[in-house]
């Protein structure tokens, strides 16, 4: 099978002219983000080096001292600094952690945690309390299995063993300490069934492309009909999930240039294989965080989880039910999301308002949409009203930072 970098950028011609962008147009707006908060770029603030936190138990052996030494030359390979969680955790003559204080301490402008790493005593005994896209777990030794327990259990986002890991180890270091928030991702997930999200996203994605936006469509949804057959595009040839084996956060110029392209929407969707798994979709949207791009994700419900370290805003599409509202009451349960991290969208008429919605899921209700007529096909039929419409304004929303 041929790889993601070894294909050519080959692409179907668009069905509409390509969207010209508006007069006076620039890059992206800086937004404050519904559900990651990353805030500014992780390296460098202020001009001093990202802070990588190393937890251990105390230990006085040559062994644990090597280990930590290892470390620190992997953290100053990517350009940050090891520091002691409890020399981070404890004041200084100048005042509380994050103030100048004696060496081991956090400097000032040295109160960014790029990333925590973590031995496996230190996990069994006092795991950081640190977002999972954030904590790794190192070690020179065999894995034991209560490791891989506790490290499954708090959602690690990887297990390293070195030296054998240290060419991961580096490349999670250098994604966590690279400049983010470029581009802007939306998930698009279905409160229940047949909720019409993969339409949603779909729209979404072409109305970033007419207001002059370089769009990316994913189609993340394994048990999906597939996002070509929905828009009804030609025979893609270019890039797939199946071609994205080995794929990492340096790649994502790559990526775009080779997926196929439908009305100015670059698209990715699985070909044969129900693809992606969470680990897929992680690598692939960590690759284009780093571009200039606005990237719609049309979620499974299985999917949210992997995805939310990624998403700047999150929509739950659901019809206007009783039995659609109680459906995804229990999927907002089991995603487990951050307050403010989600945004309901209500597809047709019915016997729920957007208040119900407030009360009973505790969500803000982005916009309603009715249905579009029998036969509409999303990015081919566009509307001035209905989910176009409410995507030009959503998709107006983003630029404005609502």
């Amino acid at each position: 099978m041929t790889s993601l970098l070894d294909r050519p950028a080959l692409r179907t011609p668009s069905r509409f002219p390509a969207a010209s962008s508006p007069p006076g147009a620039e890059g992206p707006r800086e937004r404050a983000p519904v559900l990651r908060g990353r805030g500014p770029a992780s390296g460098a603030v202020g001009g001093a080096p990202a802070v990588v936190v190393w937890h251990d138990v105390a230990a006085e052996d040559d062994a644990a001292e090597s280990l930590r030494a290892l470390v620190a030359d992997h953290a100053g390979a990517a350009g940050a600094v090891l520091r002691d969680a409890p020399a981070l955790a404890a004041p200084g003559p100048s005042g509380p952690a994050g103030s100048a204080g004696p060496a081991g301490s956090a400097g000032a402008g040295e109160t960014r945690e790029a990333l925590h790493l973590c031995t496996p005593a230190a996990l069994l005994a006092d795991p950081p309390r640190t977002a999972r896209s954030r904590l790794l777990v190192v070690t020179d030794r065999p894995v034991s299995e209560p490791v891989w327990r506790r490290a499954l259990e708090l959602e690690a986002a990887a297990v390293l063993r070195l030296p054998e890991d240290s060419t991961r180890l580096l490349s999670l270091l250098g994604d966590a300490l690279r400049p983010r928030q470029s581009a802007r991702i939306i998930g698009v997930v279905g409160g229940c069934g047949g909720a019409g999200a993969s339409s949603l996203a779909a729209r979404l994605a072409g109305a970033a492309a007419r207001a002059g936006r370089s769009s990316v469509l994913i189609d993340a949804d394994p048990m999906g009909g597939g996002l070509d057959a929905l828009v009804e595009a030609p025979e893609l040839r270019g890039a797939c999930w199946e071609d994205l084996s080995g794929i990492d956060a340096a790649d994502g110029e790559a990526l775009v240039a080779g997926l196929p392209e439908v009305d100015d929407v670059r698209l990715l969707v699985a070909r044969e294989d129900p693809a992606p798994s969470g680990m897929q979709l992680d690598h692939v949207l960590a690759a284009l965080d780093s571009l200039t791009a606005q990237v719609v994700v049309d979620l499974a419900p299985d999917l949210v989880g992997p995805a939310i370290a990624h998403l700047d805003r999150l929509y739950v599409v659901l019809p206007a039910t009783d039995h659609a509202l109680r459906a995804t009451a229990r999927r907002l349960a089991a995603w487990h999301l951050p307050p403010g991290g989600a945004e309901a969208v209500l597809r047709g008429r019915g016997p729920v308002s957007s208040a119900d919605v407030r009360e009973a899921l505790h969500l803000g209700v982005a916009g309603r949409f009715a249905d579009s007529s029998r036969g509409t096909v999303p990015l081919l039929d566009v509307r001035r009203r209905g989910a176009d419409g409410l995507a030009r304004r959503l998709a107006a929303s983003w630029e404005d930072g609502r």
